[in-house]
């Protein structure tokens, strides 16, 4: 699968980085809470979660009771290794990826289980 080039703001990131930790679909009410300690206004983080939308990094998938309403949920359409290697693939020429892979797996600790998935990963791409 090839991921389109995603630019995402530092903020649309730390938006992001709310979703890709969560473990369920959050309404716009949920991530203004999660946000307390950021500066943010509610209405900037709806034009936020609407540009994340149209980037294709977040999607819409349900409705929520919000007081006397209901409020849209949202979750990623793409995780955050997704994300990194959109970003990663755009600066970096494929003649570099063995030099990458290297090097990542001399900074990560890996353990066989996840030396077999990659193995089986760069095979399934290779066809």
């Amino acid at each position: 699968m090839r991921y389109t080039n995603v630019h995402l703001t530092k903020s649309e990131q730390q938006i992001m980085e709310i979703f890709w930790q969560a473990d369920h679909a959050m309404a716009q009410t949920e991530v203004v809470k999660t946000c307390v300690d950021r500066k943010w206004k509610e209405r900037s983080i709806f034009s936020m979660l609407n540009s994340l939308m149209e980037k294709g990094v977040l999607r819409e998938v349900g409705f929520v009771r919000s007081g006397k309403t209901y409020a849209r949920t949202f979750e990623p359409a793409m995780s955050h290794a997704e994300y990194l290697a959109s970003v990663i693939a755009e600066q970096l020429p494929a003649k570099q990826l063995p030099e990458l892979i290297a090097a990542l797996m001399q900074k990560v600790e890996t353990t066989p289980a996840i030396q077999k998935e990659m193995r089986a990963a760069l095979r399934e791409n290779a066809q």
